[in-house]
Order: C-alpha cells, then structure tokens, then sequence
C-alpha cells in the first residue's frame, strides 16, 4: 500500500509539471558546474570529469524537460470502459427491434456525420432516400428508424484535429496514414474496388474490444460497428460526401477483415 501511495503521489507530481521544474533546477546545477570548470580549468584529468558532468548533467535537464512521462491506460482496461456501452445501447436497439445494419450519412453542411439504424430492411433505393438530422427518431415517409452518434465519431474528430483531410483523392491511404502513424491502433491495407472498400487490420490497439463484441453479438459490427470500424465508416463518408455501411467483418485468425459499402 505504501509503494502504491509513494506511486501515485510521483504520478500527480508529474502530471502538473512538476518534471519541468526538476528539469530547470537540473539545468542550473549544470550551468554552476560548468562555470567552476571554466573559472579553474587546469587542463587535468580533474577538470575534465567536471565538464563532462555539467554537459551530462545539462544535457538531461533537457531530456527531463521535452521528454516528460505521461500517464496511459492500458488497452485491457480502455476496452473494458467502453464495451459496456456498446452492449447496452445494442440492448436498447434490440428491445425496439431496430436490428437492421446501420447507414453512415452526413448530416447538414459541418461535416457532422449520423449512424442510421432502419427498423426494417431497405432497398438501396430507400437507403439514396434516406437524409438524417438531427433528431434521433427518423419518421420520414415510409422509412422508419433511429439516428444516433456512431460509436467511432469521436476518433473522427479527432483525427481531423490531428491535421487529417478526407478526400476522394488519396482516401485509403490518408485513412491509413491516421490509424496507423497517426494513432496507432493498427496496422492495416485499404483497398477500392468500386462501390466497396475493404479493410484489412491487424495487430489492432482495441482488439479485446472487438472480441467483446462479436463473441456477445456479431450483429453489432454492421449494425453500428466498433470504434475503429466506426471511425473508418465515418472516414470514407468525409472523404466521398455517400453513405456507407459496414457490409462485413470477417475474422481470419491473422487479421479483421472489413467490407465497407458505398452508395
């Protein structure tokens, strides 16, 4: 209990800022050495440890100083915090018989983006049709059904902070540039072929999540998707103003496979 407390007490004293002040006070016992050596340099043996301390000593209040710890949750952890949600916002869906797979569109003209979640099965007519606002409940004519913010649109935003720009020109490899560089929650290949765009990932960051999911309901990776899966959904809808659904997700052993349709 002790070494925990002596723990979280150094964490804290990290986290406000407390790094930059040992940095500072590290550079100017350097700074003092170094001046001694100036101020007595004889040209001995000496004389020259205590220069090379004062650079040593600098040289690390500037590592202390650019290169401060930071606190991270662990994976295990970050996925046990946000399966429950998932679960439960499915349990609901399901309660109201929405269960069919959800369409990723944008909504309005700030780049905002809605999972819609029919209560029966549309034509892909229905689905070139179908304009979400901002309400949850859809009503519209004879398409019923629910629009929610998808479970990824937070990494969206995210990497659009980041700097990231989704076109049509250049799509998979920006989307594989954020995930993979920019986040790295996995490695993965992104690849065309007309209407559908697949998604190959591995060594994914959320990977107990995922399992989570399929292992409870595998309807739930096309019907809103995980994070990621999400994230990349609303990505491709960014990057080519259509609606999209996860048509497939397919565990090979090696890898996830993701289809993703365009319409």
């Amino acid at each position: 209990m002790l070494a925990d407390s002596v723990q979280n007490r150094i964490k804290g004293f990290m986290r406000s800022g407390g790094m930059s002040s040992i940095a500072m006070a590290f550079a100017l016992f350097g700074a003092v050495l170094l001046i001694m050596w100036w101020a007595t340099n004889d040209g001995s043996t000496m004389s020259m440890l205590m220069a090379l301390s004062a650079i040593s000593i600098i040289l690390l209040s500037i590592m202390l100083f650019f290169f401060s710890p930071y606190t991270y949750i662990r994976d295990d952890i970050c996925d046990s915090m946000m399966v429950s949600n998932l679960l439960s916002l499915n349990s609901m869906l399901s309660s109201l018989l929405v269960v069919q797979p959800g369409i990723y569109a944008p909504v309005g003209n700030d780049g905002a983006i809605k999972v819609f979640i029919p209560a029966s099965s549309l034509s892909d007519e229905d689905v070139s049709g179908i304009s979400p606002g901002v309400d949850v409940f859809y009503t519209r004519g004879s398409v019923k059904g629910i629009s929610l913010l998808p479970p990824g649109y937070g990494l969206f935003r995210n990497a659009v902070e980041m700097g990231a720009v989704f076109t049509g020109e250049g799509l998979e490899g920006e989307i594989k540039d954020v995930l993979e560089n920019g986040m790295e929650l996995a490695s993965l290949s992104v690849s065309n072929e007309g209407d559908r765009v697949t998604v190959l990932m591995r060594n994914m960051a959320n990977a107990g999540l995922c399992n989570s999911i399929r292992k409870a309901d595998p309807a739930i990776c096309t019907r809103m998707g995980c994070p990621i899966c999400s994230s990349i959904a609303c990505m491709l809808v960014s990057g080519t103003g259509r609606k999209v659904r996860i048509e497939k997700v397919e565990d090979t052993g090696k890898a996830l496979m993701v289809t993703f349709r365009l319409f």
